[in-house]
């Protein structure tokens, strides 16, 4: 029984390490995001940048391919987290800022805790569910932060918008990967998720006429398609270990790496109501954790 227990708290931890990986690759996102779309189609960007990182994976066990109620599942999460919720998101960066995609993509763990809750039915302890709500007050502090600091939500409300779409497709892939990664592994969830919703993307694309790139555009399309396919891998993991709605409140973390980089790379600024928040945000990740691994 002790060494079951052992086991079960390394598995724990590595999935808390993973989520927290995936969160500091996701605070990149916004950064390397807003500078792609500055100089091409945001479809195009994300169509390309999802298809090179399933395809980056094809070594991977060449022969395996999903079949029967597998492969309509990834196909159902790849619609969602590999077409929808990517086009959405880069079509709401190229209209609103990457401080802003910080932090609205956040939304998600809303998302994710209603359909984890509601359809998967995943458990939360009550102490867990407070902090979980101490992340959430951080993520309130930042977002409140736009407005006083003279950043206006209504200045850029379908950007905005977009961006909250993109986060409930999301939700919906975080829950459908942690079920699909359990039934044929991780590897294989990443690479035909990137690969056959990147290639719908691409084939609408195509059927339209719009597939243009500028040649310089290709090295930060390589550079986003590493990232995404380290943070599918990373997610996928958490999920399996520690479940799509703690995996997700860990992702918050993104919400305080986001406006960091946005501030390095690009200007942008960071209020001390942001760092508050932040500090929230980690001290609810860490009381999430200690509780988890003490149990």
């Amino acid at each position: 029984m002790a060494k079951e227990e052992r086991l079960e708290s390394k598995d724990t931890t590595r999935g808390y390490t993973y989520a927290l990986g995936w969160a500091l690759l996701g605070g990149t996102v916004p950064v390397v995001s807003k500078l792609l779309v500055g100089d091409l189609n945001p479809i195009v960007a994300s169509g390309l940048a999802v298809l090179l990182s399933g395809a980056i994976l094809i070594p991977y066990k060449p022969k395996a391919i999903p079949r029967g109620e597998n492969a309509w599942l990834i196909l159902g999460l790849s619609l969602a987290g590999a077409t929808m919720a990517p086009i959405l998101y880069f079509t709401g960066v190229k209209q609103s800022s990457a401080v802003n995609a910080s932090l609205l993509t956040n939304s998600e763990v809303l998302f994710t805790a209603v359909i984890g809750f509601g359809v998967f039915h995943e458990s939360l302890r009550r102490r867990q569910l407070a902090e979980g709500l101490l992340i959430a007050a951080g993520v309130v502090v930042i977002s409140a932060n736009l407005q006083a600091g003279g950043v206006s939500f209504s200045q850029d409300v379908a950007g905005n918008a977009l961006l909250v779409g993109a986060s409930i497709f999301w939700s919906i892939d975080n829950n459908l990967s942690r079920v699909a990664s359990q039934r044929v592994g991780i590897s294989m969830v990443a690479k035909f998720k990137g690969l056959m919703g990147g290639s719908i993307t691409m084939l609408f694309l195509i059927l339209s006429s719009s597939l243009a790139v500028p040649p310089t555009s290709l090295p930060l399309i390589a550079t986003l398609a590493a990232i995404f396919t380290a943070m599918t891998l990373l997610s996928v993991g958490a999920f399996r270990l520690i479940g799509a709605v703690r995996t997700i409140l860990v992702f918050s973390t993104s919400s305080i790496l986001g406006p960091v980089f946005a501030f390095l790379v690009l200007g942008e600024t960071i209020s001390p109501a942001q760092v508050v928040g932040g500090a929230l945000i980690l001290s609810g990740v860490y009381l999430i954790q200690r509780s988890e691994t003490s149990r």
